[in-house]
């Protein structure tokens, strides 16, 4: 039965309070495994989400550190791995974002952006896959973005942030083979809760959206079960990976069909 696929392993996920962390920490503890978020606030958020997992049975435990730190974030795997027994997966999610153009963009936003996340996720991951080399292996999944793989007017640093991840996810796959490390991608597109009422507030992202082959915003859980995949045993042959989850928008990059 699938609440027993991940019984007895734990994963990380960083920013995993909300939205599509949120998900994936719901979709692996279903599955059996152990949970732990790092976060940098919003501890209602996070302690909200642990009761919620708490409640199906699962086990789950929140810390709070800055990613880009690499002593905080040493100190907190250290704790992790003591707590449960190491660390089997991890899902580099946090993130940050600035919305403007080049010209325009500041130096503190841009490093901020590149900072969480660029610096973040080699920060963390290389933590991780140093006690799972220790222990023979894991699986990682970075959180990417369709706007790692096109470019639009006002992404500031966040496209090409994320377009770093990409070459990142893929020298992380390659070094840390001969470990038993598997280290893939899941790039989501427009992405929003469906019971949301959310196209009368972002009615250009609507419009956009209407645009896509699937003609639909997709869902955290869709984002979820790609990396749920990808952890997955049935992923065992796949490492270096970046998985869209856009519908169709990579491919026609919301063109009218």
């Amino acid at each position: 039965m699938e609440k027993t696929l991940m019984a007895g392993k734990t994963a990380l996920i960083t920013g995993g309070s909300k939205g599509i962390g949120r998900a994936i920490a719901l979709r692996l503890a279903q599955a059996g495994a152990n949970i732990a978020l790092l976060l940098r606030n919003d501890r209602a958020a996070g302690e909200s989400l642990l009761k919620e997992i708490r409640a199906m049975g699962g086990r789950a435990a929140a810390y709070y550190g800055d990613i880009t730190e690499r002593g905080q974030v040493a100190e907190q795997i250290e704790t992790i791995t003591a707590v449960f027994g190491g660390i089997h997966m991890l899902v580099n999610n946090a993130g940050a974002i600035a919305h403007d153009d080049l010209l325009t963009l500041g130096d503190d936003r841009w490093r901020q952006v590149i900072d969480t996340n660029l610096t973040g996720c080699f920060v963390v991951a290389t933590e991780v896959a140093k006690q799972m080399r220790a222990r023979g292996g894991g699986g990682i999944v970075n959180i990417v973005g369709a706007s790692a793989h096109r470019c639009y007017p006002g992404a500031g640093a966040f496209g090409p942030s994320k377009a770093a991840v990409v070459n990142l996810t893929r020298q992380m796959a390659i070094e840390w083979a001969d470990y038993g490390i598997r280290v893939n991608g899941v790039s989501p597109g427009p992405i929003r809760d469906a019971d949301e009422n959310w196209q009368p507030r972002e009615p250009q992202l609507a419009e956009e959206v209407a645009r896509l082959p699937l003609r639909r915003a997709g869902r955290p859980q869709e984002v979820a079960s790609a990396v749920f995949y990808l952890l997955s045993a049935d992923a065992g042959f796949t490492t270096g990976h970046m998985l869209a989850v856009d519908g169709g928008g990579l491919c026609t990059w919301y063109m009218t069909r």
